[in-house]
C-alpha cells in the first residue's frame, strides 16, 4: 500500500479535510484536481477576517491508535490526510481567513474509555484548536463530552451511533452519523426484503444476536430486543462477550449451531469477527450474515478472512458508494485521491470523520473566524438548505439545536461484493444489486 505521509504532530498526523463551503451550490468540480483555489463566495464583506498570518487552523481527532480497536484510528488518520490535501491543495486553505491553512492533530485515546480523559485533556491544555473531532467509539466519545463542554470547545462526534451522546445535555457536541435506533428498523426491513429472494419466510427465520458488551454494542443489542419484540419475533441465542477477554468464540459459535440460527447479527470489532468466522469456518457453520456495523464493515475483515467476506451483508452509517456520496462531485475527488493513495476504499470511520471536518471547515467559512464558541454556535444554525454535506451522509436536515444530533440521518445496507462492500438497500441509496450468498450472483 501505498502511503504518502504528511507532517507529523505530537503524538498525532496532522491533515485535514474540505469543500468548498457547505453553501448551496457549493460542491467541487467533477474534473480533476484544479489548482489551489479558495472556495467561492462566503466570506462576509465586513468580516475582519484573520488574515495575515500564516498559522493553521488547528482541528484535533481524538482516535483508537493504539489497543484492539486501533483499525479505527487508522481510517481516521488517512482521513485527516486526504482532508488536508483537499483544504490546502485544492481549495487553497480558508478563503475567509486570508487563506491560512488547515491542520489536524491525531491524538490516541487507546481503546479504552476508562484511559480516554487525560489524553483528552492533556491535549486540550497543550493545544489551541479550534475544533475535536469526537472519537467513532461511542463510550469513548461519552467520556469526551464533558471535558469538551468544559473547555467549551465544538465536537463532532463522526460515526458514533450510541443515542445516549446527544442526550446528555451538552452545548458543544454534535452527532452527525446515524444512531443505532435507526440501524435496527432497517436491519429488520432489509431481512424481510432478503428472505423474499431467498424463498424462505421472514417468520421462519431463528436469529441469533451476539455483540461487544460494551456502550454501541449493548445499544445496538437492546434496540434490536425492542425491535423484534414489537414485530412479534424473538431470538434463538442473545450473547454478549467482553472484548477484553474474548480469546475464542468457538463457544459462542457452538450456541449459535445448537439453536439452529439462520442468520446471525454481530456488533463486533475488527479482532473479535476474526475469531467468530474462524470458529465458523472450522465447524463448517454458514448462516447469514447481517452484520450491526463497525468491524463489518472496514477493509481489515477482508485482510482477516479473506474472499471469504463476499456476500456478507451489514448495516452501517456510512458506505463509500451510496447514492449521496456518489453524487457528490467534491467527495468523489476525495475519494480518488484516497484510493490512489492507500489503494482501498474510504471505510466506515473514514467516511464520517471527513464529513464531521468539511462540516466544522463550512462553519469556519461562513463566520470568518476560527473561534470555538462562535464555531459552535454556527454548527447550531447549519441547515439543509446550507449544507449540502448531510445529503451525503443519508439525511439532509440539520442539527437538533438542543440536542446536536443530526435528525434526519439514516443508515445503509452494504453488501461485501469483489473484496469492497457496496450500498445495496435501501433502493434509493443502492449502488449494486444484491447478490444470493451461494452462488454471488443476482437473484434472478
Amino acid at each position: 500500500m501505498k502511503k504518502k505521509l504528511l507532517s507529523l504532530t505530537a503524538i498525532g498526523v496532522a491533515a485535514i479535510l474540505t469543500l468548498a463551503a457547505c453553501t448551496p451550490g457549493g460542491a467541487a468540480p467533477a474534473q480533476a484536481p484544479p489548482p489551489p483555489q479558495a472556495p467561492q463566495g462566503n466570506q462576509p464583506a465586513d468580516t475582519p477576517a484573520d488574515t495575515a498570518s500564516d498559522e493553521p487552523v488547528h482541528f484535533m481527532a481524538f482516535a483508537m491508535m493504539t489497543g484492539p480497536n486501533a483499525e479505527s484510528g487508522r481510517q481516521v488518520t488517512m482521513a485527516a490526510q486526504t482532508a488536508e490535501w483537499y483544504i490546502n491543495e485544492v481549495l487553497g486553505g480558508f478563503s475567509s481567513l486570508g487563506g491560512r491553512p488547515i491542520q489536524i492533530t491525531v491524538i490516541d485515546s487507546t481503546s479504552d474509555a476508562a484511559q480516554a480523559s487525560l489524553p483528552f485533556e492533556q491535549a486540550l491544555d497543550a493545544g489551541n484548536y479550534s475544533v475535536v473531532i469526537g472519537n467513532s467509539n461511542s463510550s469513548i466519545a461519552l467520556v469526551q463530552l464533558p471535558i469538551a463542554e468544559r473547555f467549551e470547545i465544538p465536537m463532532i462526534t463522526g460515526a458514533a451511533a450510541n443515542a445516549a451522546i446527544s442526550q446528555q445535555g451538552s452545548t458543544f457536541s454534535f452527532q452527525p452519523s446515524a444512531i443505532a435506533a435507526t440501524f435496527i428498523p432497517l436491519q429488520l426491513e432489509f431481512l424481510e426484503y432478503y428472505a423474499n429472494h431467498l424463498g424462505i419466510e421472514f417468520a421462519d427465520l431463528n436469529l441469533g444476536l451476539i455483540y461487544a458488551n460494551d456502550a454501541w454494542g449493548t445499544d445496538n443489542a437492546q434496540n434490536t430486543r425492542t425491535q423484534l419484540e414489537a414485530r412479534g419475533l424473538s431470538l434463538a441465542v442473545d450473547m454478549s462477550y467482553e472484548v477484553a477477554t474474548f480469546t475464542d468464540a468457538t463457544p459462542l459459535v457452538t450456541a449459535l449451531m445448537n439453536a439452529g440460527v439462520d442468520v446471525i447479527m454481530p456488533s463486533s470489532y475488527p479482532s473479535d469477527l476474526s475469531l467468530i468466522f474462524t470458529a465458523m469456518g472450522a465447524l463448517n457453520y454458514n448462516p447469514l450474515v447481517l452484520g450491526g456495523g463497525a468491524g463489518m464493515t472496514w477493509p481489515s475483515l477482508f485482510v482477516d478472512i479473506g474472499e471469504q467476506v463476499n456476500g456478507i451483508t451489514s448495516v452501517d452509517s456510512w458506505v463509500w458508494d451510496q447514492t449521496g456520496a456518489r453524487e457528490h462531485a467534491g467527495w468523489q475527488m476525495m475519494n480518488d485521491w484516497y484510493e490512489e493513495q492507500f489503494g482501498e476504499f474510504i471505510p466506515g470511520q473514514g467516511g464520517p470523520t471527513l464529513i464531521s471536518i468539511m462540516t466544522a471547515f463550512a462553519a469556519i467559512e461562513r463566520i470568518g473566524s476560527d473561534d470555538p464558541i462562535a464555531i459552535r454556535d454556527e454548527l447550531r444554525r447549519v441547515t439543509q438548505d446550507d449544507c449540502d454535506w448531510f445529503g451525503i451522509i443519508n439525511g439532509f436536515s440539520d442539527f437538533d439545536p438542543e440536542t446536536g444530533l443530526n435528525t434526519a440521518s439514516l443508515p445503509v445496507i452494504l453488501q461485501w461484493q469483489n473484496n469492497r462492500p457496496t450500498a445495496v438497500f435501501p433502493p434509493d441509496l443502492a449502488a449494486s444489486p444484491l447478490l444470493n450468498p451461494q452462488t454471488l450472483e443476482p437473484f434472478n
